[in-house]
């Protein structure tokens, strides 16, 4: 894995709201992460559900990626004040879950708390047609209002109101498995429908700069320091 210079990861992220690692995992550890996530929704998760969150409290493999040098060396040069891991998810879309994701932005979801990012790497190929993720470039910049609504899933609540960007400004993320996407929480993202017919899992991991913790912080037992404030 070749990992851009710092200064270079500081300035894309702050110009688009979101930096691409190639090749952060092999495909080995990815068929590893994918047989842990596949037992992770088995036995912790409600039947069917597609999402599972807290998967570093329950699984150690988890819990080392989530402190994975490699992964902990990229936030570093995007995260100046520091790098406090919160929390992580695993997201399955199994063939039958088609609808694409809506637009959205994550800092509707924990709104009047510090900013903080997502690492989503997906563990199988992730392509236009099996549901990858779809962002906007520099929308972080900007400030959305949001609209509650649901998916046939019960999964997804809240989307913004639309609009504001030409169909040429979306950028649909088809990457390898393994590459890592870091993405601001005001970066606005959905994904593409899912018309594969196959499974796909992916596991997405947030952080924040460390500081006290706040009442939102106590609800994710798994927070940790991993580079202490400048």
């Amino acid at each position: 894995m070749k990992v851009p210079a710092p200064a270079q990861l500081s300035a894309q992220y702050e110009r688009d709201g979101f930096v691409v690692i190639p090749d952060l995992l092999s495909a080995e550890e990815c068929d590893k992460l994918k047989t842990e996530a596949r037992g992770v929704l088995d036995h912790h998760a409600q039947p069917g559900s597609s999402v599972y969150v807290h998967v570093a409290v329950v699984n150690p493999t988890f819990r080392a990626l989530a402190e994975d040098p490699r992964v902990v060396g990229v936030l570093k040069a995007v995260m100046p004040q520091g790098v406090m891991f919160l929390s992580d998810k695993i997201v399955y879309k199994a063939p039958d879950k088609t609808f694409p994701t809506p637009w959205h932005i994550d800092c509707f979801y924990w709104r009047n708390t510090r900013p903080k990012l997502s690492v989503w790497i997906p563990l199988d190929d992730a392509t236009a047609a099996n549901g990858t993720l779809t962002v906007v470039p520099g929308s972080h910049k900007r400030d959305w209002r949001m609209v509650k609504m649901g998916l046939p899933s019960g999964d997804f609540q809240y989307e913004i109101d639309g609009g504001g960007w030409k169909e040429g400004d979306v950028v649909t993320c088809a990457i390898k498995r393994g590459t890592a996407i870091v993405f601001s929480d005001r970066l606005v993202h959905g994904s593409t429908a899912n018309t594969a017919g196959k499974d796909r899992y992916a596991i997405i991991s947030t952080y924040h700069a460390p500081a006290a913790d706040e009442p939102f912080d106590l609800d994710f037992p798994a927070r940790k320091v991993l580079v202490p404030a400048a």
